[in-house]
């Protein structure tokens, strides 16, 4: 993450923990353990993404009952998952609309490829279905637009996968920057940075995905790099960044510039490997960006510098703070769950291992599927309790309108305006 001293690391985490003391418990996760009778779900799209949300499903909230895919590699892996973890009778399908046709599924999970996000979900959703949609929200900005349309007309919950709306983490920074801990923030950096081709192997290539739209069995399992199916970097990396900062700035931005080109695999591939994009926010807030395919050094995080000190959210465990002209006191939080729900609470910790994928340290730490978790129990929670949706589809739609603005504009290598009429339904 940031290049610092393990001595300002360590130092500063304690800053972190000690500002978060004063603040008011952050209600929105302050789940207490209580009687909640699961939501029956299937779930579209059991590939990579898809399987990291079926591990973290606890079935306590959610239920499991059926899976579809069309490739059959995914469909027996996702089966694998249901029948362990929910229901031993799971049922798969190769076709989502016989999953949308039983009676007793109350929900549906949709972490199929970009391109397919709007259709399943509107028919999910015109079918009486409550429907969880993961990042970007939709091909389009239009598509997007039906998607909400859909569940007012429908009166379901239509949820989208930013997971961050769901960090104990993300929260207690928003509290500090809201209650003006670093002062005006004119200036935010943003980035993620990773060294590799991003591609999946081909398991079964004799298999046909034509009938299902894909031009080739190479598209269908690696349909992210195809701009038919995906917006890549932008669609799946950054959209979960601007959601964040649209969230802490309480704005969407205005214009965005941006450049990036194909500049290290060679392969075939039609999205950037490499791009860059300056987000104008009202209020003088400026956002740059930058998601690469060479070098890994930074991971991923989100810095927000304000007048009187910085706060750097990294790899969705770690959170530091920086007062202006104390560069040395950096600080991390860390949030343990409740045994019998999930009740936050500070702690210290080290900070996350090499391969980014959790929280080392004393007791259970926040690692970087937890808000999967989090966000999946806050679907249950919204359909049978009413609770709060903290990442409903008004907000989904601005973080892709403005993902989708970007990516145009670093295809043209020009500057665009957003309009404002682009982000209301």
């Amino acid at each position: 993450m940031f290049p610092m001293t393990e001595q300002e690391r360590q130092l500063g985490r304690r800053n972190f923990i000690k500002a978060v003391a004063t603040l008011p418990a952050a209600g929105a996760l302050l789940w207490k353990a209580a009687s909640l009778r699961p939501v029956t779900a299937g779930i579209i799209g059991p590939g990579g993404q898809g399987r990291v949300l079926m591990e973290n499903c606890n079935p306590n909230f959610i239920k499991l009952v059926a899976v579809c895919d069309i490739f059959p590699p995914n469909l027996l892996r996702g089966l694998d998952i249901a029948k362990r973890n929910h229901d031993p009778n799971a049922e798969g399908h190769s076709d989502y609309r016989k999953l949308l046709e039983r009676k007793d599924i109350e929900a549906v999970l949709i972490a199929a490829p970009l391109w397919m996000h709007s259709q399943m979900a509107v028919d999910a959703l015109q079918a009486g279905k409550h429907v969880f949609c993961e990042k970007t929200m939709a091909y389009t900005v239009d598509d997007c637009k039906k998607m909400i349309q859909a569940a007012r007309s429908a009166r379901k919950n239509l949820q989208i996968g930013h997971q961050r709306a769901y960090n104990p983490l993300y929260h207690q920074a928003h509290e500090l920057i809201k209650n003006g801990t670093i002062g005006e923030i004119y200036h935010v950096r943003a980035l993620w940075h990773r060294n590799g081709d991003w591609r999946r192997k081909i398991e079964d290539p004799k298999f046909d995905p034509r009938p299902w739209g894909y031009d080739s069995i190479e598209q269908l399992v690696n349909w992210r790099l195809y701009n038919k199916y995906s917006h890549g970097l932008m669609s799946e990396l950054c959209s979960h960044q601007i959601h964040a900062i649209n969230w802490f700035a309480g704005n969407v931005p205005q214009s965005v510039v941006g450049t990036g080109g194909v500049y290290r695999y060679k392969d075939g591939r039609e999205v950037f490997d490499h791009l860059y994009a300056i987000f104008q926010y009202p209020n003088n807030l400026t956002v740059t960006y930058s998601s690469i395919q060479s070098n890994a050094y930074d991971h991923y995080y989100e810095e927000f510098m304000g007048t009187k000190g910085t706060i750097i959210l990294g790899g969705e465990t770690e959170a530091l703070l920086f007062m202006e002209g104390d560069r040395g006191k950096a600080s991390e939080l860390e949030v343990k769950a409740d045994k019998g729900g999930p009740v936050m609470e500070a702690s210290e910790s080290r900070g996350r291992d090499a391969a980014g994928s959790s929280v080392s340290g004393t007791g259970s730490g926040l690692s970087a599927v937890s808000a999967y978790r989090l966000e999946l129990e806050g679907f249950a929670r919204t359909i049978r309790n009413g609770e709060p949706n903290l990442c409903d589809g008004e907000e989904g739609l601005k973080a892709a309108t403005a993902i989708l603005k970007a990516d145009e504009a670093v295809k043209q290598t020009k500057i665009l305006e957003i309009s404002q009429n682009l982000y209301n339904v």
